[in-house]
């Protein structure tokens, strides 16, 4: 058996494509609805999840296997999407409030909600699907090709074979047209999701386009993140994003804009 957690955003598109390429090969899918998945994320995340399984000690970053919690017996992976150390917790539905409250019992565990784990992510440089991502972008332009297999690459034993190989393979070989970047406004004010980017404050040409954008607690002042032609995605190159009307200026920087703290 494979067990699958899907964006939930693109569930539909991705349970319609393993159904559609997957009986062939003799495998069959099962879609299953009752079970919530618990995100445990933070510096401290290992000693609260191993506070009610200790084997929870023994895992490294995408580790993943069984782990008793609260007498539920839960299927963990230590991952995350924050760029810290944390868990990703699958349970029953019957069992997820007793898991919950007993993770929410230990004094280190404090509720979050999204805007929070969308700072952590974007500090991290972490795509967000239908965002910095969607069903056009590539992932050589996305900088995303270290998920790529060298297998799967020209040359592999199992090369190609997945959609957008042809578009992949070439800009594996010629480069894309543009690529993702890490923005740093230098003015205090963020710039947030569709803001646009110039080669200068004055007239000038667009060069690219915020994806991601907001304060970074963590760092102390804004970051964005988006997309810029590749001419101009050397790193502290300088850009001008235009927000409410004025040019600001904005500088290309590495990512992520902290670092990354999984368990290895």
């Amino acid at each position: 058996h494979l067990f699958l957690v899907v964006n939930a955003a693109c569930k539909a598109d991705d349970i319609a494509l393993m159904r559609a390429a997957l009986p062939r090969l003799g495998v069959e899918v099962e879609v299953i609805e009752d079970r919530v998945l618990l995100a445990v994320q933070g510096p401290e995340a290992g000693a609260v999840v191993a506070a009610l399984d200790p084997r929870a000690d023994d895992m490294r970053f995408m580790d993943v296997g069984g782990l008793t919690l609260a007498g539920a017996e839960a299927w963990a992976s230590r991952s995350g999407y924050t760029g810290e150390d944390g868990f990703e917790i699958s349970v029953q539905v019957s069992q997820a409030r007793a898991v919950f409250d007993a993770l929410c019992a230990n004094e280190r565990v404090a509720l979050i909600g999204l805007g929070a784990r969308d700072s952590l992510r974007l500090e991290a440089g972490l795509c967000l699907y239908g965002h910095d991502i969607d069903t056009v972008t590539s992932p050589v332009e996305a900088r995303l090709t270290w998920a790529m297999q060298k297998v799967r690459r020209p040359g592999g034993d199992r090369a190609g074979g997945f959609p957008g190989e042809a578009r992949i393979f070439k800009e594996l070989e010629d480069g894309a047209g543009r690529a993702r970047v890490g923005l740093r406004p230098e003015a205090r004010a963020p710039m947030r999701e569709g803001v646009l980017l110039f080669d200068a404050e004055q007239g000038g040409t667009q060069v690219g386009q915020v994806t991601s954008g907001g304060f970074g607690p963590s760092v102390g002042h804004p970051v964005a993140m988006g997309y810029v032609d590749a001419a101009f995605a050397d790193t502290d190159t300088a850009l001008w994003g235009e927000v409410r009307g004025k040019r600001l200026p904005v500088r290309v920087t590495a990512l992520p804009f902290t670092p990354l703290r999984f368990k290895r």
